[in-house]
């Protein structure tokens, strides 16, 4: 029988690139954190284990599906009888992939969902998967939208078509600023919606919500000559409860984890789907939102046609899966 309640965790971490074993060590005393306080859930940000950036060093924190992360997520959920999900950058043959896996209190991967699609100049580096963004659970029914997906009305569509009873978002959403073409009104909406867009999602649609997102500073490259990036992830990570309670949620600039007990309530559901209003997306989006779509399309083309892409995804499929070092926890 699926539970009426159910207690559930979102940890914010800040995260190195391309430090895997400090970011899961630093991602597993949160999860201790939670454990502790009674979660039987935890979520963690998009692409935590091997950090986020917009060009080619990407790529250097890729593994296999069976690598160290899922590793790492199999034997924590496992040993602290809990359900574990983040995203990695997974490499499959020649192609690379951000990819949402959780994990069961046996140490099962429950599921694996790929992000679809990249958001913007993520397109220039990994591809877009054709999974389905639901799966079946003992807890219930569970779908995922990773970061920009979460604004997507087809997302938003599928997910409510699925009936869904629990909505996880793992996110590195960063802070927008008032630069050309951004205005200050413009960004002021886009971060309210990173800040409020948990619990506004749990009223729309009757179920509850957890969002993970990141700390930090990013200061990256881009490519196709656009200007570089330097610009924070200001967290904001979030549990709201079916009826849109806010159960708890973390400030800028900190680490942390937030627990709290929501209610699986089939009544609470809404019934009739939010119909579309604003074309490819489910709230009203700035004019210049339309370089999103334009960069992404760009970056497939390079994606499909780049050698170096190739070269570097092979090589990891072809090299043994590095050895997994136990973190805080443990010890070998």
């Amino acid at each position: 029988m699926k539970p009426k309640t159910l207690t559930v965790a979102t940890v914010q971490v800040a995260c190195q690139l391309g430090d895997r074993d400090h970011n899961l060590a630093n991602a597993e005393q949160y999860v201790a954190q939670a454990v502790q306080q009674g979660a039987k859930l935890v979520l963690l940000p998009e692409m935590m284990p091997g950090g986020y950036t917009l060009n080619e060093a990407i790529w250097e924190t890729a593994e296999p599906f069976d690598g160290p992360s899922t590793q790492w997520m199999r034997e924590l959920s496992k040993r602290s009888e809990i359900y574990l999900g983040t995203t990695f950058l997974e490499v499959d043959g020649e192609d690379f992939y951000n990819t949402f896996v959780l994990t069961g209190t046996e140490g099962e991967v429950i599921a694996r969902v790929r992000k679809s699609p990249p958001a913007s100049f993520e397109a220039y580096f990994f591809a877009g998967g054709s999974d389905y963004h639901w799966f079946d659970t003992p807890i219930g029914r569970i779908g995922v939208g990773i970061c920009f997906e979460n604004a997507l009305y087809e997302r938003y569509a599928e997910l409510h078509q699925a009936g869904i009873d629990l909505y996880l978002r793992p996110f590195s959403g960063a802070s927008f600023e008032a630069k050309f073409p951004v205005r200050q009104r413009d960004a002021d909406v886009l971060n309210a919606a990173l800040r409020d867009g948990t619990v506004e999602t749990a009223k729309l649609m009757g179920i509850p919500v957890v969002m993970s997102n990141k700390v930090g500073r990013l200061v990256s490259t881009l490519p196709a000559g656009f200007p570089s990036q330097d610009i924070e992830f200001p967290g904001f990570s979030a549990i709201a409860d079916s009826d849109g309670t806010l159960l708890g949620q973390i400030g800028p600039g900190k680490q942390g984890v937030v627990v709290g007990t929501v209610h699986l309530t089939p009544e609470r559901k809404k019934r009739e789907r939010v119909p579309r209003a604003f074309g490819r997306w489910t709230a009203k989006m700035p004019w210049w939102a339309f370089i999103w779509v334009l960069t992404q399309r760009m970056g497939e083309k390079a994606y499909a046609k780049s050698a170096l892409r190739r070269s570097k995804a092979l090589a990891v499929s072809k090299t043994p899966n590095p050895s997994f070092q136990r973190t805080a926890s443990g010890g070998r």
